[in-house]
């Protein structure tokens, strides 16, 4: 267990706390590209500070503070006035620096106004597979780093976007816990198939972990079962040869999604999960633009029962993460062998409080531009996300999916519940595939 002190350097995230500190030396996705060319003007709220992300007609963007200086009103209720953001009260305009643009009725006056004198925060802002991503720490900013997912041609990509009224750091932990894929997506999802007589997958029997210089490779040694339960379990996988990522801050890469637990503040996450469904081979590279890949908002409750979701993977995590509270209270836990990659999480992110504080770049760190381009993560079956499926085999398991009713609309894969009907006909036809049947049989 931990100190109440420590488990408080853990959470918050204000500037001028450890952590916070700490995070404010990383890039931070913040909201998809595409939503920006659609609402020019999104109110943000990221590590307890108050923003607003504008769009500027020649498509970059601006993150400036959420009030302006004159009299305190909210700028995300403002318009963009060509380059600027233009407040709705009075006027004044504020570039994407920060600067102070334009005062009407002061610069109309005798004095000519004091524009020069007054100013709001601004930082900077830059796009990368899809996403709006900010720095809100000193300068020099480090590079965004170019992981290579962002890269790959052969899947169709969507984001979803999810607020959870809880702290970033307990949904980050689960990238350092294997054992929990066992139980709350696997042995769970067999009992709500047959609550009555559930086929339990096979055990693990032990896990390791490996730190690179982006983070940590998640490896495990799973019970083989003479016999498979029917479905998916997780096999063995030696951390040498790769495995499911836990990246800095607060990444989890496991090839087919890239999840972004981000700070909103010490109560809030928003989850961003950036999903690549693996497309046949013969579909001809880069069908998408990444300035047009597509989002939504998933929903963490059912409409009709009120009751929070978990049929699917994304929400089972949820589940599991608001279920501990707003704030973990991480000083009556009782930790055991399955935690061993939780420890190590916690350790690494005081040692790296403590470089940050020390004025050093905290791990993870890119500022080789030579080095950054298409960098290269160890996950397994990467081939498969590079290369693209054999349409015979992607037909077959997409077949199975449609048969099974259990996977999204018409067998298209979906890690959380509630994805628009509208993107199945967009995948649909990158795939080249069929309309699914109505019904989702066949």
């Amino acid at each position: 267990m931990l100190s109440a002190e420590k488990n408080r350097m853990l959470s918050e995230v204000g500037s001028g706390t450890p952590m916070g500190e700490l995070l404010r030396r990383y890039w931070h996705p913040i909201a998809p590209v595409l939503e920006l060319s659609r609402r020019s003007v999104k109110p943000i709220r990221l590590l307890g500070e108050d923003l607003v992300l504008f769009r500027k007609p020649d498509g970059g963007h601006g993150l400036i503070s959420r009030h302006c200086p004159h009299r305190g009103t909210d700028l995300s209720t403002g318009w963009v006035d060509g380059d600027v953001m233009r407040c709705p009260y009075h006027g004044w305009a504020f570039d994407s620096r920060g600067r102070c643009a334009s005062q009407p009725f002061e610069e109309a006056g005798p004095s000519g106004g004091f524009r020069d004198k007054v100013a709001v925060s601004a930082y900077p802002t830059a796009t990368l597979g899809g996403l709006v991503w900010a720095y809100l720490g000193p300068a020099p900013a480090p590079l965004l780093p170019d992981f290579e997912p962002f890269g790959w041609e052969h899947g169709f990509v969507e984001i979803i976007m999810t607020e959870l009224p809880c702290n970033w750091f307990q949904c980050h932990e689960n990238g350092m816990d294997p054992v929990h894929f066992e139980w709350l997506h696997l042995n769970g999802n067999a009992v709500r198939t047959d609550p009555a007589d559930p086929e339990y997958v096979p055990t693990h029997l032990s896990i390791d972990f490996l730190e690179f210089e982006y983070g940590f490779v998640n490896g495990r040694v799973v019970e083989v079962p003479a016999v498979p339960p029917k479905g998916s379990y997780a096999g063995s996988n030696d951390v040498n040869d790769g495995g499911i990522l836990c990246l800095w801050p607060y990444t989890l890469a496991s090839g087919n999604t890239v999840e972004f637990r981000v700070p909103v503040d010490e109560g809030r996450t928003l989850n961003i999960t950036w999903q690549y469904s693996v497309l046949p081979d013969d579909v001809p590279a880069g069908r998408q633009d990444q300035d047009r890949i597509p989002y939504w908002y998933g929903p963490l409750h059912d409409p009709e029962t009120g009751e929070i979701i978990t049929s699917h993977t994304g929400n089972q995590d949820f589940a599991a993460w608001i279920g501990q509270g707003v704030v973990t209270d991480r000083t009556t836990e009782n930790l055991g062998r399955s935690d061993k990659g939780i420890t190590l999480l916690r350790r690494r992110y005081f040692e790296a409080m403590e470089q940050v504080a020390r004025g050093e770049d905290p791990p993870g760190t890119v500022r080789d531009a030579a080095a950054n381009v298409n960098i290269q993560l160890p996950l397994t079956g990467k081939s498969l996300y590079t290369k693209g499926m054999p349409r015979d085999v992607f037909l077959e398991k997409l077949r199975a999916r449609r048969k099974s009713g259990l996977f999204g609309i018409g067998g298209f894969l979906t890690v959380q519940a509630g994805r628009p009907e509208h993107l199945q006909k967009e995948y649909d036809e990158i795939a080249g595939l069929a309309p699914a049947p109505a019904d989702g049989a066949g």
